[in-house]
């Protein structure tokens, strides 16, 4: 008994041991990857972050990300990003397998509470110029009174200040069944939940890359697509209705006789139950779920080729909202008018045209960097920037953060003649501002 015990107990530890080297692989690889990509984008984007975590059941991460655009006075925050595998042995083959071509059996790539303010300059931009783009672009502000284009100004009218999201996307290949399941789960809090599943099935099993992109022509077999409201519904028209000066129900009804309208001015005329269906999701909330579950797979380029009511019975199409099922899922379009209507903005005109010289490109806007106040507790994501520090004492000091190490920060301060390095303990520090 006491050499079993012991033979289990070497086991244990020679497993342990390997799984610490592992792991330590792994991390170390992971940062040299996060650092390299850092000083690639390095022109156009300041990235920093605070520690990368590997977690035994098969996943890396990257947590405490933050990202700050080059030419706009904004950032954006990520709790962790995680790459994920079926288990570690699966993730510390996944380089060995791409460098040599073939494709990982599993492998998703999750972004956890992304956040990004709807005040800053990334989601504040100008809409587009009117007559831009294509019909289909902006149906969500039919009937919005005299809004045109939802986008930051909007949301925050609706009383949003940011986006807080989660996002995972995935495949697995199902080799023995000739299956490539593709899979999007995405989340905005108080905004909508989205998750979408799609299986292709394949000719044969993919084993490569150049397999794979061959295989992405592949029949579509499934698909399982679930949108739930989580609060959007109800200020988008509580909004709506107020900047249209009507009531709820009558915004809603106009809203939808709109998008419908400019469906059908453009080739795509859908059926009573679709348009009863999209209406009573935007009055209950709720979810709305689509189904197609194909008798036979069927290639996605050739459903634009059969008239929608044969590509509505080859899917096997099904709606429902809530717990309501539509039964009268059709509806119709025109091909041609459709492609006409994409390509709205892009085409020019028929016939000989006056050739003129195009103006000269404006000049790139430049923004000038500036001091913005910061924790004290996070100038270790500052090394090599300008950061201003007042002292508990009054004191002021201006230089170059080199180092942020156990209670105290080491900046270089220039002087009349030349340079000289300060130690000065976190601790007695009362503001701190860093310039970007």
């Amino acid at each position: 008994m006491r050499k079993l015990t012991t033979i289990v107990v070497a086991i244990l530890v020679v497993l342990a041991l390997a799984a610490g080297g592992i792991g330590g692989y792994l991390w170390y690889n992971t940062k040299q990857q996060v650092d390299q990509l850092i000083a690639m984008v390095r022109p156009f984007a300041a990235i920093t972050y605070g520690s990368i975590t590997l977690w035994p059941i098969g996943s890396v991460g990257v947590s405490q990300v933050r990202l700050m655009p080059a030419l706009v006075n904004d950032s954006m925050t990520i709790g962790a990003i995680r790459l994920k595998a079926p288990s570690i042995l699966a993730l510390l083959n996944i380089r060995q397998q791409l460098s040599q071509g073939q494709i990982p059996e599993a492998l998703s790539l999750s972004v956890h509470d992304l956040e990004l303010s709807l005040h800053g300059g990334i989601l504040s931009a100008k809409p587009a110029a009117s007559g831009a783009g294509t019909p289909f672009d902006n149906l969500e502000a039919l009937g919005c009174g005299p809004i045109h284009h939802l986008s930051g100004a909007e949301w925050q009218e609706m009383g949003y200040n940011n986006f807080i999201s989660n996002i995972e996307i995935g495949y697995r290949l199902d080799s023995a069944h000739n299956r490539l399941n593709l899979q999007v789960d995405s989340s905005t809090r108080d905004w909508a939940t989205l998750n979408l599943d799609i299986g292709f099935a394949q000719n044969a099993s993919s084993r490569s890359v150049i397999e794979l992109a061959s295989a992405m022509t592949s029949k579509l077999a499934a698909l399982d697509l679930v949108l739930h409201d989580d609060g959007f519904n109800a200020r988008k028209n509580n909004y709506c209705a107020a900047k249209a000066g009507k009531p709820i129900p009558d915004y809603i009804a106009d809203h939808v006789r709109l998008v419908v309208e400019q469906l059908r001015a453009n080739g795509i005329d859908p059926g009573p139950g679709l348009i009863e269906a999209y209406q009573r999701y935007l009055t209950e909330g709720g979810e709305i779920t689509i189904t197609a579950t194909p008798p036979a797979p069927i290639d996605p380029v050739e459903i634009p080729s059969y008239t929608a009511a044969d590509a509505i019975k080859l899917l096997g199409l099904k709606v429902k909202v809530n717990q309501t099922v539509i039964t009268d899922p059709s509806m119709s379009w025109d091909a041609a008018k459709v492609a006409r209507a994409l390509a709205a903005g892009r085409s020019q005109p028929e016939g000989p045209q006056e050739i003129v010289p195009p103006p000269p490109p404006p000049k790139p806007a430049i923004i000038q960097p500036s001091f913005h106040p910061t924790p004290i507790s996070d100038l270790d994501q500052y090394v090599g920037k300008i950061v201003k520090l007042k002292m508990a004492t009054g004191v002021r000091y201006r230089g170059q953060v080199e180092a942020v190490v156990e209670g105290s920060i080491r900046i270089k301060i220039s002087q009349s003649g030349g340079n000289a390095t300060l130690f000065l303990k976190t601790a007695d520090l009362v503001s701190a501002e860093v310039l970007y």
